[in-house]
């Protein structure tokens, strides 16, 4: 049977639903029956959490009841249910990420937190930021534009593949550090070859040195169990698209409570008020999609039942098992660490006949794989990414692709 066939054998309500994902073990029988709660085309093979994740049924069912409720009753009174449902979405983030729920803000994606952070802090010309290479452009872009409208100077770590050592990229990191430097801004894992970086070893000399620590969790969120209390960043963000498979155009900002004063709101409109407590201030848009707040919370119940430290070993199981795969390939270069403690759930791969478009086309066109793929430079290759929705027997299949298109 496929998964779709058999996901309304299921126990039915989140009651059911619940007690079923809670349930004790990680063996392959475990993981088969959560990837039946996602309705992924049969045949396909999706590999691509690092970009976007599918929502599981349950999460989507969520949406569209109260999506249906919206529209069918807009007034004001049906929507003070909202009021509710985003403080108990700001305490179940909160939760997640051992933060406090006064340091939560609600944000559309990690590019919109990051940038609020960017955009925020006061900075004047001739104060550096410290970057890497391999930041996603929302961390990097963003800092630049600044610099160039503000006079600040931009520095940047260059990342080596596969990566050497956490002391090692710690050691670089800190060498770049001089009187003028104002801010470390950095992503937690890359989304180009999977480099995971010493988050808490950076907290720590970001203490010692005054300076403003902001981590981009895009590709650590739902992926990883985090707390960024331990961590000690100053600010943290990342999106529910991804790994924590939710709905689009969601996504979460930490503010460490003792930096609120030290951060300007860069969207001021109605509903805005400096008597707004804590991160809330930063998240006043304008009108948003008040059902998607619903559909947040079902996502972020449904990572509690499974567990953070559940998917974090799972999701190390999987790209465990390709990186051995690829690794052991003479005909493949891997550009992932191999070691536990320097990745997560990015695994990048290249073709040493230099063939990878031609790869990755095929790969989707015959095999049905669907992966992203990096046309050139130092992250030049095709990147897997599985999540908790695959099976060993995805991987495998995967595995296998790969073999028959080298030939």
């Amino acid at each position: 049977m496929t998964r779709r066939d058999v996901f309304f054998r299921l126990p039915a309500g989140w009651a059911g639903l619940a007690a079923a994902v809670r349930a004790e073990g990680s063996d392959e029988s475990y993981w088969q029956m959560v990837a039946r709660l996602f309705p992924l085309d049969s045949g396909l093979l999706y590999l691509n959490a690092a970009n976007v994740c599918p929502a599981s049924r349950p999460v989507m069912d969520r949406y569209l009841e109260y999506l249906r409720d919206f529209h069918a009753n807009p007034s004001f009174q049906n929507r003070e249910k909202y009021v509710a449902i985003e403080e108990r979405v700001r305490s179940k983030f909160a939760a997640l990420l051992s933060a406090t729920p006064d340091e939560i803000a609600i944000t559309r994606n990690t590019s919109e937190g990051s940038n609020l952070v960017v955009h925020g802090i006061d900075l004047k010309a001739g104060d550096e930021v410290i970057i890497t290479d391999h930041n996603h452009p929302s961390n990097s872009d963003s800092w630049k534009v600044r610099a160039q409208r503000d006079g600040i100077v931009i520095k940047s770590l260059p990342v080596p593949v596969p990566g050497t050592s956490a002391a090692d990229l710690l050691g670089k990191l800190e060498a770049m550090i001089g009187p003028r430097t104002r801010v470390v801004a950095i992503t937690h894992l890359t989304s180009t070859v999977g480099l995971r970086f010493p988050a808490k070893e950076v907290g720590e000399m970001a203490k010692r040195r005054s300076l403003w620590y902001h981590l981009d969790g895009a590709q650590s969120f739902g992926a990883m169990d985090i707390d960024l209390r331990a961590i000690g960043c100053d600010s943290f963000s990342s999106s529910m698209h991804k790994w924590p498979m939710g709905p689009l155009e969601a996504g979460v900002l930490y503010v460490k409570a003792s930096r609120h004063k030290e951060l300007w709101p860069a969207i001021v409109t109605a509903g805005w008020s400096d008597k707004l407590v804590g991160a809330r201030k930063f998240e006043v848009f304008g009108q948003r999609d008040n059902p998607r707040l619903a559909s947040i919370e079902a996502a972020l119940d449904f990572l509690t039942m499974v567990g953070p430290k559940r998917i974090e070993a799972r999701v190390a199981q999987l790209t465990g098992a390709l990186k051995q795969a690829f690794a052991a390939d003479s005909r493949l270069i891997l550009k992932t660490n191999m070691q536990p403690e320097m990745s997560g759930g990015v695994v990048k791969v290249d073709w040493k006949n230099g063939k990878r478009k031609e790869a990755y086309d095929t790969l989707y066109s015959k095999h049905r794989l669907a992966l992203a793929l990096t046309g050139s430079g130092d992250a030049a290759g095709l990147r897997f990414s599985p999540h908790i929705y695959n099976t060993m027997d995805d991987v495998n299949r995967a595995v296998a692709a790969v073999k028959t298109v080298l030939g």
